[in-house]
């Protein structure tokens, strides 16, 4: 009889199911209708602009385990871990925030990469030397590529000359790091040894398969700024040709990432009025109140991350000190 009773039981539930579902569609259905009608989705462009630029963080920090491990050969038990160099780099845009200048970020960088990296004064900062010089080359290759998208799309010889000379500079720039050091090897001073040795080894991230894994990093930037600006051009009811907006990304990418500009105010506004302003159907208005847009997105993404700050530093140490130097003497 209890076998009997069961199906009968169950099957008698079936229509209250039914309505239950059919009840939570139709509220649900409400729900959205009356946050479509409600919500200023202006709003919620300019909050998923913050959330698309924050995504650089985790993203630069793969980029300096990376850039790590190659700089200083190290063993992956050795190498800072990847929560202690997301904590870091979170906390080195804070700092370049709070700081009058982006040096400020690359300064903090290398002093918590020596005090609690487990990394020398010299390691330190070489890596926070090649993994911003690494960025800046591959912005510059990309934005040379991007060149031609922008000729067809009938930008400016002018604006194309000075992206030319920019790009082509910054990456002679990078051949120079190559050399320096044995230019100053030539010099017997003590400081200017201890100060070769920075600039030793960047030819190690030149391989295929990093100068690869570097490439990729850059795009996945890149695809956040684009993102981003996309977002903000939709906030502010503006139209451009988001193929035109992703050619120009390197340049303004570039502008940002200056170390001597306050997160790229100043610089931004020029090339964003050179660029949007000159060929993206934008007046110059509308270019330099997106490019403040811009910078407030900046600002806010790198302030949020002060929670970083917070917390015990010493949790990324990996290895006991006993530990570490038995395992290099071995």
């Amino acid at each position: 009889m209890t076998e009997v009773r069961r199906p009968r039981s169950w099957q008698g539930r079936i229509p209250y199911r039914l309505l239950s579902l059919l009840a939570s569609a139709a509220l649900l259905a409400a729900g959205v209708a009356i946050v479509y009608h409600r919500l200023d989705w202006r709003d919620v462009a300019v909050t998923l602009a913050v959330l698309a630029y924050w995504l650089q963080y985790p993203i630069n920090s793969f980029r300096l385990h990376r850039v790590i491990a190659w700089v200083t050969q190290r063993p992956a038990s050795d190498v800072p871990p990847l929560r202690f160099l997301f904590k870091l780099t979170c906390s080195a845009g804070f700092v370049a925030v709070a700081a009058p200048i982006g040096l400020a970020g690359d300064a903090a960088k290398i002093a918590a990469l020596r005090m609690f990296g487990n990394l020398s004064i010299t390691d330190a900062a070489r890596c926070a030397l090649f993994d911003r010089v690494g960025g800046v080359q591959w912005l510059c290759i990309v934005g040379l590529a991007t060149l031609p998208v922008q000729a067809v799309a009938g930008v400016g010889s002018d604006l194309l000359l000075i992206q030319l000379a920019l790009f082509a500079g910054l990456i002679a720039g990078v051949g120079v790091l190559l050399v320096l050091p044995k230019m100053l090897s030539l010099v017997r001073h003590q400081f200017i040894d201890k100060l070769a040795r920075v600039f030793e080894g960047y030819a190690s991230l030149l391989s295929v398969r990093r100068s690869g894994i570097q490439l990729i990093f850059v795009l996945l930037n890149l695809l956040s700024s684009w993102a981003t600006l996309c977002l903000l051009l939709q906030a502010a009811g503006l139209h451009a040709n988001v193929w035109l907006v992703a050619g120009f990304v390197p340049l303004l990418q570039l502008v940002n990432s200056l170390p001597f500009l306050y997160m790229g105010w100043g610089g931004r506004e020029i090339a964003m009025a050179a660029t949007f302003g000159a060929a993206g159907n934008l007046s110059v208005n509308e270019a330099l109140a997106v490019s403040i847009a811009w910078g407030a997105i900046l600002i806010v993404s790198a302030a949020v991350n002060g929670v970083f700050l917070l917390g015990d530093w010493q949790i990324a140490r990996s290895d006991p000190p006993a530990d570490t130097n038995q395992h290099r003497s071995s």
